[in-house]
């Protein structure tokens, strides 16, 4: 097993060029940092660096190991971060998740005191990805893939909102056949919404030829106050929109938040307290965020 000073000693190295500079960088000393990379190299049974006038220059062998070693350095930094943390009695956790996850639902999360440190973002195809990059746990509106251990969250409702004056304003719900009936904006990209609308259309022979997928909600919010048609999204209503439900055959349609995180964490039984505070978070602020029962 790589000793993780030495893989510590080798990104440093990458990073400074020299063997002086990264012992500096780690505080430690060059003789040290020799030593060490001497038996990361005997380990492996190669040389990974060669001297240039550039500096230390990484060998093909050294790049092969560069991005395991980036990786389990991170590990190892965030597996001290989270273990100093629940020895001091503390909770406090990296989620990845999309980019309005993290702005709607776990920001507010962490400012009633959440046991979360930070988020990262990412596209709903690449969140889970994110969990061999360092991040602790995932939240993200797609079911979580075979291999990781998860929880569901909560049901957000699908709403279609409009400006005070359109039709759909007078209703208390909006069927699914009339929002296609007419142009409309939706989030495309990977989105829950995208996929829920679609799913319901096609079982039920309903085109969306006069759908148009934008980057983000906001941007399909933006489109519908500005009039040029619904926004379909589960994001609360801005720009003076308001919203209503949007429904199928009586049903509301709905988009799914999961959890989910490695079944080999080291902290999961802590993280998996943490998900079930997210979702009781959720289901406490129901109205705020259309949660369904």
């Amino acid at each position: 097993m790589f000793s993780p000073p030495a893989l510590e000693a080798f990104v440093a190295v990458l990073d400074s060029g020299t063997v002086s500079s990264a012992a500096a960088r780690l505080f430690r000393t060059q003789p040290t940092v020799s030593r060490q990379l001497a038996a990361l190299e005997a380990q492996i049974g190669g040389e990974l660096f060669r001297r240039s006038s550039a500096g230390m220059m990484p060998t093909p062998l050294g790049e092969r190991l560069e991005p395991l070693a980036r990786d389990l350095v991170k590990r190892a930094r965030r597996a001290t971060d989270v273990m100093s943390a629940l020895a001091a009695g503390q909770r406090d956790f990296v989620v990845a998740c999309p980019e309005m996850t993290g702005v709607l639902v776990l920001a507010p999360f962490i400012a009633e005191g959440g046991a979360i440190s930070d988020v990262v973002s990412a596209p709903p195809d690449e969140v889970y990805d994110r969990l061999r990059l360092g991040a602790d746990f995932a939240v993200n509106t797609s079911p979580p893939p075979r291999g990781l251990q998860g929880m569901r969250l909560a049901a957000v409702t699908v709403k279609c909102e409009v400006p005070s004056g359109d039709p759909f304003a007078t209703s208390t719900e909006v069927e699914l056949s009339d929002l296609l009936a007419r142009p409309f904006f939706i989030p495309g990209l990977g989105s829950a919404v995208w996929r829920a609308v679609q799913h319901s259309a096609e079982t039920a022979g309903l085109s969306l030829e006069l759908a148009t997928r934008t980057a983000n909600a906001p941007v399909a919010q933006a489109r519908a106050a500005a009039g040029d048609g619904p926004a379909v999204v589960i994001e609360p209503p801005t720009f003076g929109l308001v919203h209503r439900p949007l429904v199928h055959e009586g049903q509301v349609l709905t988009c799914t938040l999961y959890a989910a995180w490695e079944r080999g964490h080291y902290a999961r039984d802590d993280i998996a307290r943490a998900a079930r505070d997210v979702a009781d978070f959720l289901g406490a602020h129901s109205a705020d965020f259309d949660v369904v029962a």
